[in-house]
């Protein structure tokens, strides 16, 4: 592995806020699970933001992975305004467990905001000080997909608790109709004498 690089950059998004699944805009949580999909491919991590139609990411990992990244994101037409606030290289990863967590605002943010002045988040107008303690509070919020990853995992391990929201639905769905194929394919096998 070459240096290890951080950034932090910021930007607006280009998409109109839809309805919230399980709180977070439908539009940032197909950019999660790509970005989750993505990072743990290239050896990534990161920490996401978004509030007020802003977005605030911090990434980390490889510099040549990095830079790699950073040229696609700068092509993406889900956000304008691309900015980057910080680029510098560390010796260890500082969320080596998260491919991209998404830390949604929470009682902690909203007073950091509110004792800086601010009444809806605005990651422009931050001096670098206010970076790092973003970064801290996103380091330490709870990821709320975490449990949807965690209930999609009971799915797929037969408990099959009660589906709420989409994307429960759809893991069900998959899950029922694998072992409907499956069932059907042993019945025609056994009615064949094959088994």
């Amino acid at each position: 592995m070459g240096k290890l690089v951080q950034i932090i950059y910021i930007s607006r998004s280009t998409f109109e806020s839809a309805d919230k699944v399980n709180k977070i805009e439908p539009n940032v949580v197909r950019i999660l699970a790509k970005s989750r999909i993505n990072n743990r491919k290239n050896g990534l991590v990161g920490v996401m933001y978004f509030g007020d139609g802003a977005f605030f990411q911090c990434l980390e990992g490889d510099e040549d992975a990095i830079n790699t990244l950073f040229a696609k994101i700068e092509k993406d037409p889900r956000h304008k305004d691309l900015k980057l606030i910080s680029r510098k290289h560390i010796a260890k990863l500082s969320f080596p467990d998260w491919a991209m967590k998404y830390a949604p605002l929470d009682e902690k943010m909203g007073k950091f905001l509110k004792e800086n002045g601010y009444q809806t988040f605005d990651p422009y107008a931050f001096v670098p000080a206010m970076t790092e303690k973003v970064l801290g509070l996103l380091i330490d919020a709870y990821d709320p997909t975490l449990m949807l990853e965690a209930d999609a995992k009971d799915v797929i391990q037969h408990t099959l608790p009660q589906p709420s929201g989409y994307k429960k639905l759809v893991i069900l769905a998959l899950f029922l109709s694998i072992s409907a194929f499956v069932f059907s394919a042993v019945t025609l096998m056994s009615v064949r004498g094959i088994i």
